[in-house]
């Protein structure tokens, strides 16, 4: 007979198991990663949701979300810590949320500061956050001379032979190779292409066997490990492929319909959606940059 987990071990077990996802894991998550069953949980806590607020996060799905001022105050003090803006492996690191919260209110990890410093300016945080502010300015300054000294891309500066039986069209209006949101697999492996760099990948190999891609994936400062990527356009394809996830790290798709994937999942609609940049609205409010 198994022994009993106490309530320190599966506490310990959904907080590693939220670093592994970067999300707060849903009960099915945890059983298949961890085998904690909801007795175990009924016994210790009273239910999952008691066990993940034990655990310091918010449950999924549980019809709430972490409220910004949790959000900011914890990130503010991550960079406190730290002594500078947080990157998104010492946030993952240190912080008692995923990133998950940040990223769908502010659209990317990069307009993160941007978005936090607008909403301590709006809450009067001027004062008690004055430190962190001036970390926020700083990095925004310096990241747009950053940009403003960067080499001119080569997009616009080839010049290619006119075809004289094709029709001629204006300028893109769409600000990315890709104008149109993928089909299928083969649409997902051309955007993540685009993207991979953006994302901290940097791939060594793509073969027509499974797994479909071998990476280099960041995960500190100045440390890269090898992970074994998937393409799917669902998620839940891996499933009905009858793929293996031993033999896999990570599934990068279009769309994520596979709640109880046992695999880190990078769903690139949510990736370009943040990309856009545009203002979105949330509880009848909208949401713009700190223009410091």
């Amino acid at each position: 007979m198994a022994k009993a987990l106490t309530k320190e071990e599966i506490i310990s077990a959904i907080q590693e198991c939220t670093k592994q996802l970067a999300h707060t894991p849903s009960h099915r998550e945890l059983k298949t990663r961890y085998k904690i069953g909801m007795n175990a949980l009924q016994r210790e806590f009273g239910g999952y949701k008691n066990a993940v607020a034990a655990a310091g996060l918010e449950p999924r799905g549980s019809g709430y979300e972490v409220s910004m001022e949790n959000l900011f105050r914890d990130w503010a003090e991550i960079a406190r810590k730290a002594g500078r803006i947080p990157s998104r492996t010492t946030y993952r690191c240190m912080s008692r949320y995923s990133i998950r919260p940040l990223v769908d209110r502010f659209l990317t990890w990069g307009e993160v500061p941007r978005g936090l410093g607008k909403y301590a300016e709006k809450e009067g945080l001027e004062v008690e956050y004055a430190d962190v502010l001036k970390m926020i300015r700083t990095f925004l300054r310096e990241k747009k001379e950053e940009a403003a000294t960067c080499p001119v891309t080569l997009v616009g500066t080839l010049k290619s032979a006119l075809l004289p039986d094709r029709p001629i069209y204006g300028a893109p209006m769409i600000p990315a190779p890709l104008a149109c949101g993928p089909t299928n697999e083969l649409g997902v492996i051309y955007l993540f292409g685009m993207l991979a760099e953006q994302l901290g990948y940097m791939v060594t190999r793509i073969q027509a066997g499974f797994p479909d891609c071998e990476a280099l994936r960041m995960v500190e400062e100045e440390a890269w490990q090898r992970v074994r990527i998937e393409f799917e356009y669902e998620s839940r394809n891996f499933a009905r492929h009858m793929h293996k996830p031993s033999e896999c790290d990570v599934i990068v798709c279009w769309k994520h319909n596979w709640p109880e994937c046992p695999l880190e999942v990078v769903e690139l609609k949510t990736v370009v959606r943040g990309m856009q940049h545009l203002p979105r609205r949330r509880g009848g409010t909208e949401e713009n940059n700190i223009s410091r």
